[in-house]
């Protein structure tokens, strides 16, 4: 008997959620811890509201200036929080 490549149990359940389509509201929390960790307590205390709708998050910003300072960063902001969730669940990010 041939043995197949062995996985973590973490990429099987992964695999299992999309396929199901259940890894929705588990990718939103992991978005959220993301955006905590990743940005720092400077940025998270005028966050208002986070929300991802398919592969779009979109973060309410209590600030103007810092949605202004944001935006001219959102491309490193995506790749930073994707590569602490682990593969690419956010594409585009809409400051509001």
């Amino acid at each position: 008997m041939k043995r197949k490549e062995t996985q973590s149990i973490g990429n099987i359940l992964d695999e299992i959620l999309q396929t199901q389509g259940l890894n929705i509201g588990l990718d939103s929390a992991r978005v959220r811890q993301a955006w905590q960790e990743t940005m720092g307590e400077a940025v998270v205390r005028y966050t208002e509201q986070i929300s991802l709708e398919k592969d779009t998050l979109y973060v309410r910003l209590s600030s103007s200036i810092l949605r202004n300072e944001l935006f001219m960063c959102r491309s490193q902001i995506m790749q930073k929080l994707n590569d602490k969730i682990g593969r690419q669940v956010i594409r585009t990010i809409i400051f509001k």
